[in-house]
């Protein structure tokens, strides 16, 4: 059920100045901009998926396809199964900070592989297999999160199984461990201040994060976990 506060004692969130998923919202009403999102994301992460099944032959490393596809059908899940959220986004800082960390790493791939790691097998092998187990915990956070997952700033639900009994954002984490291989794939130093800035911007979306579930699960401060800071 959709609480319209958050729980006693909790502050509010201060009122914002742009809203825009708010304006749509006081138009076509909150169930149908929720519903409307959920469709987008399921075209989109749909054909995303798609497309990487057929790229099947384009990987030398087929362990690094598999996990690359179970990312979107993750993603896909994700946008089928998630519950309407109990705060939704609202501001700039809620929408375009989480829509540019998720374009920004498509950057990377604008740089050629560097000559000297593409010219050793074995740099190769590594590389590949470091974006692999990185994209696992992407997998694994992101399977874990379904019900309760949002790309913008949004409080659904608090998980505390699988990876987040440990870590408090294995999605960011796995996504920055694996921008880091991607860079180092296709070295540049244009590419390492994508890097840079990605995981910035990864870091500021934890924060705008941990603030909102903090209102409205005060016991989300005390969940075992780490991220460089708490609450």
């Amino acid at each position: 059920m959709r609480r319209p506060f958050p729980p006693a004692g909790v502050p509010r969130r201060p009122a914002v100045s742009v809203d825009p998923f708010g304006w749509i919202a006081r138009h076509t009403g909150p169930t149908a901009l929720h519903r409307a999102i959920r469709y987008g994301g399921v075209v989109l992460f749909g054909a995303f998926l798609i497309r990487r099944i057929t790229q099947y032959e384009d990987f030398a490393l087929k362990p690094l396809w598999a996990v690359e596809t179970l990312i979107y059908a993750a993603l896909l899940s994700a946008f089928l199964m998630r519950v309407e959220p109990v705060e939704r986004s609202s501001g700039w800082r809620d929408i375009a900070i989480p829509l540019i960390g998720a374009v920004l790493p498509f950057a990377l791939l604008t740089s050629a592989p560097h000559p000297a790691i593409a010219a050793d097998p074995l740099l190769v092998q590594i590389v590949f297999w470091w974006m692999t187990v990185a994209s696992a915990i992407t997998v694994w956070g992101v399977w874990t999160l379904r019900r309760a997952f949002s790309i913008t700033v949004e409080a659904r639900e608090l998980v505390a199984s699988g990876p987040y009994r440990w870590v408090r954002h294995p999605i960011y984490l796995g996504e920055i461990v694996t921008a880091g291989a991607v860079a180092t794939w296709r070295f540049s130093w244009i590419n390492v201040a994508v890097l840079v800035l990605f995981a910035t911007i990864q870091l500021v979306r934890a924060r705008l994060e941990e603030r909102k579930l903090a209102r409205w699960f005060p016991q989300y401060t005390s969940l075992l976990g780490w991220w460089f800071w708490r609450v």
